[in-house]
């Protein structure tokens, strides 16, 4: 499995946005510097071979993108900013990465619909991450890949 090329070209994808201060593989364990500012974590859920032939394979490589700003709590406008830029920076990019599909020609498409299993979505949480809490929201992202595992016999 080539899972360092599907993780490469969402982060490069996401990147060029420009919706998220900082674009990191790997989810993170300690707060980014600039608080007050969206972030992208992205890591593999998980990995599997959806189809094979006698010389080819088809892999499914889910990857989940973490995005994430500081929670508002309370009453008023703070809160409620912080939802309108999540739910813009979702809208953006989920539209440049469907509108994407095979993201340059690196991997056949995203699954959008759940072709190979669970399709493109998104859900909204929390995380702490030192003493901070950050208002989160990840997206499954299924990428069919062609031929990446090496078969040996």
């Amino acid at each position: 499995f080539n899972i360092k090329n599907s993780l490469d070209a969402i982060a490069s994808h996401i990147s060029r946005t420009g919706y998220v201060n900082d674009v990191r593989i790997g989810e993170p364990t300690s707060p980014p510097d600039a608080v007050d500012k969206m972030h992208a974590a992205i890591y593999m859920t998980s990995a599997s071979v959806a189809e094979l032939t006698l010389s080819t394979t088809i892999e499914l490589h889910v990857v989940t993108v973490r995005l994430y700003r500081r929670a508002a709590f309370g009453q008023g406008d703070d809160a409620g900013q912080v939802e309108a830029e999540m739910a813009l920076a979702l809208s953006q990019i989920s539209s440049n990465l469907i509108g994407e599909f095979d993201l340059g020609g690196s991997l056949r498409a995203i699954d959008i619909g759940g072709q190979y299993g669970a399709g493109y979505s998104a859900t909204w949480g929390y995380i702490t991450l030192g003493s901070t809490v950050y208002r989160t929201i990840d997206i499954t992202v299924p990428l069919i890949v062609d031929d990446s595992a090496t078969q040996a016999a």
